[in-house]
């Protein structure tokens, strides 16, 4: 069950309330989610939420934007300069699941706000951040093909597959679905990537 965040003293309230949200998604869907709650987490009266976020959707967006900024750098602190570009594909091809996996209820907001936009569904609050935060997997998986590949077509070919590899494998997992062999997400992730070096 979250814990209680400290009262809320100083400092910027809008990251504060977005930290807040995030822990409280550990046992509760975003459906389940209220500002409300997320105030009394911070400390903070139940309407200071509304000074920064008109309603729960633009709220709801920013903690999206926010998860997708840590699924990038939970990819980005598995990086060994040593290790060559395939090795690391491979580790962070199994950063991206285990965050998924430890995080389930967030992972599941940010491919939902990755939905086509409605008109007034909030989304147009903070279209750019999220867009750019959720692009950032995909640029780190992209940069290391471009260094095993040179035609640059490949290399985003490449990576789009990767990419939609491990975020098939995080839903499958995490679903239960599948259940990786021995060699866990990355032996997978191997197999795949021996197959792509064949073709």
């Amino acid at each position: 069950m979250a814990q209680k965040a400290n009262s809320y003293h100083h400092g910027n309230l809008s990251e504060a309330l977005v930290s807040a949200g995030m822990t409280l998604l550990q046992d509760r869907a975003a459906e389940e989610l209220s500002l409300r709650a997320v105030a009394e987490q911070v400390g903070v009266s139940r309407t200071a939420p509304y000074a920064h976020f008109p309603d729960k959707r633009s709220f709801l967006l920013a903690i999206s934007a926010a998860g997708f900024q840590r699924l990038s750098d939970a990819m980005e602190a598995r990086r060994v300069a040593e290790r060559g570009p395939r090795e690391q594909v491979l580790v962070f091809g199994d950063a991206y699941v285990q965050f998924a996996l430890d995080h389930p209820n967030l992972y599941r907001l940010m491919l939902a706000t990755m939905t086509p936009r409605n008109e007034g569904d909030g989304r147009e609050q903070f279209p750019g951040q999220v867009q750019a935060e959720a692009r950032r997997p995909h640029a780190i998986l992209n940069a290391e093909f471009a260094k095993m590949v040179s035609d640059p077509a490949r290399a985003e070919a490449l990576s789009q597959g990767a990419w939609a590899m491990v975020h098939g494998l995080a839903s499958l997992v995490g679903e239960e679905l599948i259940h990786p062999h021995e060699g866990g997400v990355e032996g997978i992730l191997r197999t795949f990537m021996d197959a792509q070096q064949r073709s």
